[in-house]
């Protein structure tokens, strides 16, 4: 087997049981004897078992980040409104397809271990988000700062994965069959474009709006 195989192996077994069990709960034998590899062959190409769960971090969001700046810079000419559909569309479907990132980030988030390498991680593509926002949208009113309007957002995209087993009890339908997920990324494009166009209204079109109603 080639190394480049054995490192693949290796990764996607770390993938599910990292997923599976968390990070604490699996020990490189488990890893080795999902992946069918020796497991001297884990420490050789990752050393530790804490490399390797930096290494499956950083492959997932590298894909990310690319997945999401392709979605940013297609379709030349676009509105605001239809840039943003992009991105939360491929932000969405990226998630759809990597089920068990959400599963690992959740875990490692909530055991308070691996925190600082998902907000390192995390943060520069936040950072992006906020300046974009506020070249569009100098002026936010009050109860839609921009900091506000991108964690709703973040919020409305991320938890409906990250709580799918509980959605799926609480409304009796499978979160993840192809009819949710397309429902879910109409009302995520609905929602998204209804805060866009409030955050861009100028402060007078406001006032007027708030005085006559």
């Amino acid at each position: 087997m080639k190394p480049e195989e054995t490192r693949e192996k290796i990764l996607v077994a770390a993938d599910d049981l990292f997923g599976e069990l968390g990070f604490d709960a699996t020990t490189t034998r488990d890893i080795a004897a999902r992946s069918g590899v020796n497991k001297a062959l884990i420490h050789y190409h990752f050393g530790t078992k804490d490399d390797l769960l930096e290494a499956l971090l950083d492959g997932y969001y590298a894909r990310l980040t690319e997945t999401l700046l392709t979605a940013l810079g297609a379709r030349a000419g676009r509105s605001l409104e239809e840039q943003a559909e992009d991105v939360l569309d491929a932000y969405g479907d990226f998630l759809a397809e990597n089920r068990t990132f959400c599963c690992i980030v959740q875990r490692e988030v909530g055991s308070g271990q691996h925190v600082e390498r998902i907000v390192a991680r995390t943060l520069p593509a936040f950072q992006v988000g906020v300046q974009w926002l506020g070249r569009i949208a100098p002026h936010a009113p009050e109860g839609l700062e921009l900091i506000q309007v991108l964690t709703s957002v973040y919020g409305m995209v991320v938890t409906y994965f990250t709580h799918g087993h509980v959605l799926q009890r609480l409304t009796g339908a499978d979160p993840f069959s192809p009819k949710a997920l397309e429902a879910r990324k109409r009302h995520v494009r609905r929602v998204a474009s209804l805060l866009l166009r409030e955050i861009q209204r100028k402060p007078a079109s406001r006032a007027g709006r708030k005085g006559g109603s």
